[in-house]
């Protein structure tokens, strides 16, 4: 998952218990769920050993008693009337484990978490419901969202009270820890009976409050109509003057290139509509693609932002996000032309096959790298120590440093970072030549030795984080839709050849009988069963690899696994993010908006419409919350483009129908079209005599349902490929 805002405050909240409850321990008028009398079961050792994700492995060792996230461990703390301190924590942010390596380092708060607690270590995207659940604890207490999130919980996994943990440069963890947890158990071993009914009330509120959203939520009466203000809202956003893009998160912004792209090559909108988002689209490109969010060093490109401007990133990445982002990539170069956005594009996959690809071909989450900012950071001194005087002459423009820094005030006010510079992509070897009438060759040739010096540096700097090995299913499932539009665009087939082959080893490793699981192995259903969120990137997968190869290998698993949500996350009246053999919470939770990654309605709403146009209609009442345009959408498009996308997608897509004796210079044309707003799909012998194509034609679909044959390829009417 990914963050969409960051908070460098920090509070204890929750729970407030009133004056009035000290006393004797009243054994009696405990709830059932409390136990009397002393049974001390104790977490006398950390049992993270094996499990998957480098959340848990980064913490194996660690001398806190840590439980993973399981109904055995609930049991513990019941058995031994303790409270549970959980710790909840993104894999996607590294720096994690270096809160978690402070509090573990100080034996005064090793000694507090194992003698008083049953600490338990949450993955929160693996547990996807419970990184969901701290955007409302946060909200809950004013708070902006900010993890590592630390909530004390009842043995009913019911939160007492919660606070984010402060970065090592903000305060200090520990310290923290040691202040506020007094309140909270003073009050737990004065009444723990009070405890548990309040926090229960407390957690059936939040429950109704939950469901009232859910329930409440303003949809359109118009999607379409709807949909396209909140595109046209979309591009008021960017100012080309001041170069901003305002409300556009912290996040790299794929959801928006995304949209933009759809929306300047999607042919049945409005003209000045196309036009305009092809404008944002060129300007936001020319921002994104020479600014640091794109190391020069080994082609990745950064999750996110530090403050309002691109050119001081957040130094973490993932391969979900970076499959992502380069999905995002190559749609805004077809769209645009923007030659750069190719580049790096095919930069990021190079970057992900190099760090995150495993043995057997399948994908990591990623190993994550912890390390201050500063680390990341270039001095020109560190420059004239590592590299050549003719190296040194090419490297400072095309990377944009400064001597006095690059950091702009507004992201770094108190000059912490005096003089210091975050690298870009900033000029290439040929302009560099062009301005000072050098030999393109020799600059190119001084600009890659001081790139392979400065990454071995670089590399000496940072400490990497162990584990995170296994491969992971969402990182997988997102490389497969990116080698897929890597084919889409460049034409060449090994990237359609592995789209194939990976889908259909992920599909054997992440499959249980129909369920999908997050890492392969026999752990508890809570740490590994499939959410909803994986589901819905394995369709949208399954979907991709079939549009690009028009073989009806993969339609029919994509409708099964649709069925699979409707039975497992649909059946409650809304879609629930946890299956219910994983659900140890029991909360509505449901995931709507994009504060993380795409939102799993958005992605599942995106493939309905797919599967719709592909004769593969979902149940009614599916299709009913799938179809749905939150009204939001209108004044807050950045958090809902998935959304905004699938009902673009249902009112403006086209179908192309064809035979098997098809021509192959249409069936590419048909292979290399979009993958959203461009069906294709073979013709069935069930089809009506009006929607069945004659011998070596298409057929074409409006959305209006006009039927017209397409006799050669310039009538396939797709975005141009540059």
């Amino acid at each position: 998952m990914n963050m969409r805002r960051f908070s460098t405050g920090f509070a204890l909240a929750g729970v407030f218990f009133s004056a009035g409850c000290g006393g004797e321990r009243d054994d009696a008028a405990l709830p059932p769920e409390v136990p009397s009398g002393d049974v001390w079961t104790l977490p006398d050792a950390n049992r993270l050993a094996g499990l998957p994700g480098i959340v848990y492995a980064s913490q194996e060792n660690s001398r806190i008693h840590w439980q993973p996230w399981t109904k055995a461990s609930l049991e513990m703390a019941a058995n031994s009337r303790r409270l549970i301190l959980a710790v909840i924590a993104l894999p996607q942010q590294p720096s994690f484990a270096d809160i978690l390596e402070e509090l573990s380092s100080d034996p005064a708060t090793v000694a507090l978490m194992n003698d008083i607690y049953v600490p338990v270590l949450i993955d929160g995207d693996a547990v996807r419901e419970i990184g969901i659940l701290t955007a409302d604890l946060c909200a809950e207490i004013g708070s902006g969202l900010q993890l590592p999130l630390m909530v004390w919980m009842t043995p009913e996994a019911n939160p007492v009270a919660w606070m984010p943990l402060p970065s090592s440069d903000a305060g200090s963890a520990a310290s923290l820890l040691s202040q506020s947890h007094m309140m909270v158990t003073r009050t737990w071993d004065d009444d723990p009976g009070y405890v548990t009914r309040n926090s229960r009330l407390d957690q059936a509120n939040r429950s109704q409050r939950l469901m009232e959203r859910i329930r409440n939520r303003e949809t359109s009466d118009d999607p379409a109509a709807d949909a396209l203000r909140a595109l046209r809202q979309l591009t008021s956003l960017y100012d080309p003057l001041s170069r901003s893009f305002d409300e556009a998160g912290g996040l790299f912004p794929s959801g928006a290139l995304d949209l933009l792209a759809m929306g300047a090559g999607m042919e049945n909108l409005p003209e000045d509509l196309r036009r305009r988002c092809r404008a944002v689209l060129e300007n936001l490109l020319d921002d994104l693609v020479v600014s640091p969010m794109f190391d020069p060093l080994d082609g990745g490109v950064f999750n996110a932002r530090r403050g309002i401007s691109w050119s001081f990133p957040g130094f973490y990445r993932d391969c979900a996000s970076q499959a992502r982002a380069a999905v995002s990539l190559f749609n805004a170069y077809e769209a645009s032309g923007e030659r750069r956005a190719l580049e790096r594009a095919l930069g990021v996959l190079a970057f992900v096959e190099t760090n995150y690809r495993t043995n057997e071909g399948l994908y990591t989450l990623g190993s994550g790298i912890s390390g201050n900012i500063g680390k990341w950071l270039w001095w020109i001194e560190d420059l004239t120590e590592l590299l050549t005087e003719e190296e040194l002459a090419v490297w400072v423009p095309a990377s944009g440093m400064s001597e006095s820094g690059n950091l702009p005030s507004e992201v770094d006010p108190l000059r912490k970072y005096f003089r210091g510079n975050a690298i870009a992509l900033a000029k290439s070897a040929g302009e560099i030549a062009a301005e000072r009438g050098l030999d393109p060759t020799v600059v190119q040739r001084n600009l890659d030795s001081a790139r392979e010096k400065l990454r071995g540096a670089r590399d000496l700097r940072m400490q990497v984080s162990p584990g995170g090995g296994e491969a992971n299913a969402v990182a997988t499932f997102r490389m497969v839709s990116a080698y897929a539009t890597a084919y889409r665009i460049t034409g060449d087939t090994a990237y359609r050849d592995l789209a194939s082959e990976i889908l259909g080893k992920a599909k054997t490793r992440f499959s249980e009988g129909p369920l999908l699981k997050n890492y392969a192995g026999n752990e508890d259903a809570s740490l590994t069963a499939g959410r909803a969120f994986l589901y819905s990137v394995a369709i949208q997968a399954a979907l991709d690899v079939e549009a690009v190869t028009l073989d009806g290998i993969w339609l029919m698993w994509a409708g099964d696994l649709a069925s699979t949500v409707s039975e497992v996350f649909a059946a409650s009246g809304h879609i629930s993010e946890c299956p219910a053999a994983a659900d140890l919470v029991g909360l509505p939770i449901t995931d709507v908006a994009m504060l993380f990654d795409e939102s799993t309605v958005g992605l599942l709403s995106m493939s309905e419409s797919r599967l719709a146009a592909l004769d593969i209609p979902l149940v009614p009442s599916l299709q009913t919350k799938l179809n749905a345009l939150p009204m939001a959408a209108i004044g807050s498009p950045i958090l809902h483009t998935d959304l905004i996308q699938a009902a673009l997608m249902r009112a403006f897509g086209v179908t192309y129908v064809f035979g098997n004796d098809a021509p192959a210079a249409m069936r590419e044309v048909l292979a290399r079209s979009p993958l959203k707003g461009v069906n294709r799909r073979e013709v069935k012998p069930t089809d009506p005599v009006v929607r069945s194509p004659k011998p070596g034609e298409v057929l074409r679909i409006t959305p209006g349902g006009v039927v017209s044959p397409v006799k050669g390829v310039g009538e396939i009417k797709v975005p141009s490929l540059p």
